[in-house]
């Protein structure tokens, strides 16, 4: 199975990396590439990030991107004492997901649209 998420943060990131920490002491991995980075008076940057789950913990997507001091725009829950956290809604789309179905054995692949609001500042991107 393969899924892949698109989350905005704030603050300036690296352009890629690996977040390998526990959650509820069980092994947790998500990789991840910063697609766009946009200047904001309010955050300095924001950043359109794509996610890459390799396992699958509760909340793992976000618990993982706080532990880098990049939260998910308006992640009251795990943002808590980030200016992010004060934004409206959270900014996490879950965006593919393949699988091979388990009585055809064909590859299944879906795709959600961007949301409008990723699209406002990220335009350009192509998703």
């Amino acid at each position: 199975m393969s899924k892949s998420y698109f989350a905005i943060t704030a603050g300036e990131m690296p352009d890629s990396g690996s977040i390998s920490s526990p959650i509820d002491q069980k092994e947790a991995l998500s990789h991840y590439s910063v697609v766009q980075k946009i200047t904001s008076e309010k955050y300095t940057f924001l950043n359109l990030v794509k996610l890459d789950p390799k396992t699958g913990r509760r909340h793992q997507l976000r618990k993982h991107l706080a532990s880098i001091d990049h939260p998910v725009l308006g992640d009251h829950e795990y943002g808590k004492g980030h200016i992010s956290s004060q934004a409206k809604g959270l900014h996490l789309h879950s965006y593919s997901l393949g699988f091979t179905h388990p009585f055809t054995n064909k590859e299944i692949y879906l795709e959600a649209p961007m949301p409008k609001r990723f699209k406002k500042l990220f335009p350009e991107t192509g998703y």
